[in-house]
């Protein structure tokens, strides 16, 4: 018998089909991986299971669970079951967690509901889990709150929220997009490890096809909410019978055609973006009523140019002060020392009247997209909202069309302005993120993660948007990821930072073909590759 039977799943909201006829089953012991486009019903799939479907979700078939048909379920029972039998891991971490508590209780919280565990035994237990998520008590104490963490250290402690009683089964939906390689590849063995451990059973929805076919043992398909393909995970990715696993394949692997050739070396009038010797050290909290408060040098004097028209990557370690660089350039942030200048215009020290005419031709793609929205405005405004920074404002028509427009370069409809954040999936709000950076037409983009939460066919066509307005528009761009592809796929040149520093710099291929320096090395070494996978599957079978 299956720990989870999933059987002619269907579900409609508002009278729009989202999934039909979905046939799914994990036993325990087990990792299904579930991947699709976005919006092909991966989520909703995960939302039917802990039943957490919005009122106007209607929803028919059979979703076993340990003998249980939680579709039949009531709300009491469905309540014992979350978070102690069925774990999840949301896609994102900063709307998951609390902002008004610290991490030590929202890890705690659950512990104590179920088990009625005293607070201090549900602390020690939280400490332990935070621990073995990568969370140091001595870097990361209970007290954090969760705007106080990077985007991948978030990320960890919902994990570790996840993962606290040991549950049967364990719904992980994007689990390490925020992740960098390194700590991708020690999550994901911890995945492994609990699911050998404790017998649990995990369902694995990501757009990563190198993840899934490293971790799943059977794989599920989906488009537009029915199953494409279903099997053996090695099987099904190198046989591709069915046209839309090989187009996934094919997606995953893509790279922008670009123009290689070496450019010349630029001279001071090029250079549009100048640090130098920048730092950034943030003042910490005292631990006894006489000692010193610690210090947290986030930036450690790090120096580069980046020339009109240039393509560079910024790669490292999650919490190694990329985010934080990026914060400082943008002017959202005062460097400790040092100087940031654009265009030969120093940013830090600005007020907000003299930065406009230097934030336009400087945008910004956010790690986290559904945090860098107005909840309450609709779409139009929020695309068109840089549009402020222009010379000449446009009317409220010409406002639409210009909207509209960035809109369907980055694969959304114009059908969509009318609509707000939260009715699009994680990977359409990047998207509208990115369209709401392109709408100015900027000289340099900073892009912190911009194709982190999309699936691979999504990615293929940012990538590709990304690459012709770098080659037709002369867009430069910083691109901060932790995604050695996509650095490969878009950059002429690459910086690898750790612990504050540039620590290796140069030529995209060469870096990440020949790594110097062990924090390079150590991210090349831990990147994914669906080919390998595949490749040590099958020997593995025989």
């Amino acid at each position: 018998m299956s720990l989870l039977d999933i059987e002619n799943l269907s579900l409609d909201i508002g009278g729009v089909p989202i999934l039909k006829g979905v046939d799914l089953t994990i036993s325990a012991g087990e990792v299904v991986g579930l991947v699709g486009e976005s919006g092909s019903g991966k989520s909703m799939t995960a939302l039917s299971i802990m039943r957490l479907l919005p009122e106007a979700a209607r929803v028919s078939g059979r979703i076993g669970f340990n003998g249980i048909d939680l579709l039949a379920a009531s709300e009491d029972q469905m309540c014992a079951l979350r978070g102690d039998d069925v774990g999840m891991i949301f896609q994102e971490p900063m709307t998951a967690l609390n902002p008004l508590k610290t991490i030590g209780e929202q890890v705690a919280e659950g512990i104590r509901w179920h088990t009625r565990a005293s607070r201090t035994d549900a602390l020690a237990l939280a400490r332990k889990m935070l621990d073995r998520v990568g969370l140091p008590v001595n870097e990361f104490p209970l007290s954090r709150y969760p705007h106080e963490l990077s985007g991948g250290q978030r990320q960890r402690v919902v994990i570790a929220i996840a993962c606290a009683l040991k549950p049967k089964l364990l719904i992980a939906d994007e689990p390490t997009t925020a992740l960098d390689v390194v700590l991708q590849a020690q999550i994901l063995e911890l995945l492994r490890d609990l699911v050998d451990e404790n017998r649990m059973g995990l369902l694995l929805i990501s757009h990563d096809l190198a993840v899934v076919t490293e971790m799943a043992d059977r794989i599920t398909i989906l488009r537009g909410g029915e199953v494409m393909e279903a099997g053996e995970t090695a099987q099904t990715l190198s046989a591709q019978a069915h046209p839309y696993t090989r187009q996934l394949a094919q997606a995953s692997m893509h790279v922008p055609a670009r123009d290689h050739r070496p450019r010349p070396v630029a001279e001071s009038k090029d250079v549009l973006l100048s640090v130098r010797n920048v730092s950034k050290i943030y003042p910490g909290r005292r631990m006894s009523l006489f000692g010193k408060p610690t210090q947290t040098r986030a930036v450690d004097d790090v120096s580069f140019s980046l020339p009109a028209g240039r393509s560079v990557a910024l790669v490292g370690r999650s919490g190694c002060g990329k985010s934080t660089l990026a914060r400082m350039i943008l002017a959202l942030e005062e460097p400790t020392s040092g100087t940031i200048a654009i265009q030969g215009e120093t940013v830090s020290g600005r007020n907000e009247a003299s930065l406009r005419h230097i934030r336009r031709d400087m945008q910004v793609v956010f790690q986290d997209p559904y945090g860098s929205f107005n909840p309450r405005r609709s779409v139009e405004w929020l695309v068109a909202e840089p549009l402020h920074l222009l010379d000449s404002r446009p009317g409220r028509a010409e406002r639409r069309e210009l909207a509209s427009q960035a809109l369907h370069e980055v694969g959304l409809q114009p059908s969509d302005l009318g609509k707000y954040p939260h009715e699009f999936s994680g990977g359409q709000r990047q998207r509208i993120s990115i369209a709401r950076a392109l709408i100015t037409r900027p000289k340099l983009i900073v892009a912190d993660e911009p194709v982190s939460a999309l699936d691979v066919s999504i990615r293929a066509k940012i990538l590709d948007l990304f690459a012709d307005l770098n080659q037709r528009l002369g867009i430069a761009y910083l691109f901060i990821t932790h995604d050695l592809t996509v650095a490969r796929a878009i950059t002429d040149e690459v910086m690898v930072m750790d612990q504050g520093r540039i620590v290796e710099t140069g030529n995209t291929a060469g870096v990440l073909s020949h790594p110097q320096t062990e924090a390079a090395r150590t991210l090349v070494e831990a990147a994914p590759d669906m080919h390998r996978a595949i490749a040590k599957k099958m020997q593995e079978q025989g």
